[in-house]
């Protein structure tokens, strides 16, 4: 994969991240956001306010190497809970492929399964679903911008991009990537063998991107800023990303915490496939683990699950929920390759 066509895609980017000023009002129910209507719009339809207290779902990664079925499933589960809205972590496609048919395919597919949801899907983007030309052009082409704000039932949401710019993986690691991924398509259960040996090592976190940097642009940085001050007084400011930026102190994101400081929030990001919750000077940070992607490591938070939010006048209740566990009136979970409960593994990590 040759990424000289940076600047291009730099360019793409900018002009796709361009937000209007028009003022949200955080005061109100309804779903109101700064992205324009015009062109693609990172959720498949807006939330309705329906007069009930904000409930919304937390999605983890699907990729790298998504186990078949396991996602899929997942959303069907989810539209048991009926909650307002699906809010993804990120890595919802393989990606890192210059092939465009391959990376709409990919999307066709992931979007066939959102469908069963039976609710609005939002997105936030990942370092597999944008990382070169081919992957920016669909995602533009499909979810228009890739950081945006919206504000729904007296919160606050502020989506990040931690690929800004995209980073590329070396050329050389995409075949042996797409190996894999091929073995993970025509026998997951071989894959899942291999890769509980040797995912953890650091040519393969280097293969899936897991030591990619945090990426926060200057100008994504001052559109939080101006964000923040048209929304002064939310109930609760809640944080998306998919890489945790926390975790690598990044610079970037440490001057979006300064600006977070003094209101109410939760910071939540992805990408690590292991889950964590920290307390972050009296805030809660939460690492979602996997929705179908592969295990990163070992341990307790080696898990496949979603969390429904409910936003309370007391703030947010979380209730973390495995896959295996979130069963039909027949006691079926539906969940053939999701992983089981593991807590022989380990003490969990902050």
């Amino acid at each position: 994969m040759n990424l000289s066509r940076a600047s291009a895609v730099r360019a793409a980017l900018a002009a796709a991240t361009f937000l209007p000023t028009a003022a949200l009002a955080a005061s109100g129910d309804d779903f109101r956001s700064d992205v324009t209507p015009n062109g693609g719009h990172p959720w498949t339809t807006p939330p309705d306010a329906a007069g009930r207290p904000l409930g919304f779902t937390l999605i983890g990664d699907n990729t790298a190497y998504a186990r078949p079925g396991v996602f899929d499933q997942a959303m069907t589960q989810v539209s048991w809970l009926r909650p307002d809205f699906a809010l993804s972590v990120g890595d919802v496609i393989e990606g890192y492929s210059d092939d465009r048919a391959l990376i709409e395919k990919q999307w066709n597919d992931a979007e066939r399964s959102i469908a069963k949801l039976n609710c609005p899907f939002v997105y936030c983007v990942g370092n597999h679903d944008l990382n070169n030309p081919a992957t920016v052009d669909a995602w533009l082409a499909r979810r228009g911008p890739t950081y945006y704000s919206f504000t729904f039932k007296r919160a606050l949401f502020l989506i990040l991009n931690t690929e800004d710019p995209p980073i590329a993986l070396d050329a050389g690691t995409i075949p042996a990537y797409y190996s894999m991924v091929q073995i993970m398509n025509a026998d997951p259960d071989r894959a899942m063998r291999e890769m509980n040996s040797f995912v953890a090592t650091p040519e393969i976190a280097h293969a899936i991107g897991l030591t990619n940097p945090v990426k926060i642009s200057d100008k994504q940085v001052n559109w939080v800023r101006d964000t923040l001050a048209r929304n002064p007084k939310p109930q609760w400011t809640f944080v998306v990303m998919h890489k945790p930026a926390w975790k690598s102190q990044d610079p970037q994101f440490a001057k979006i915490q300064e600006m977070l400081a003094s209101r109410p929030h939760t910071v939540i990001g992805g990408h690590t496939h292991y889950f964590t919750h920290e307390i972050v000077d009296g805030h809660d940070y939460i690492n979602m683990a996997t929705c179908g992607g592969i295990r990163a490591r070992p341990g307790p938070g080696n898990i496949d699950h979603i969390i429904n939010v409910t936003l309370t006048p007391n703030g947010p209740l979380y209730a973390n929920i495995r896959l295996v566990g979130l069963m039909d009136v027949a006691g079926e979970t539906g969940q053939v390759r999701a992983y089981p409960i593991s807590l022989r593994e380990g003490a969990a990590e902050a």
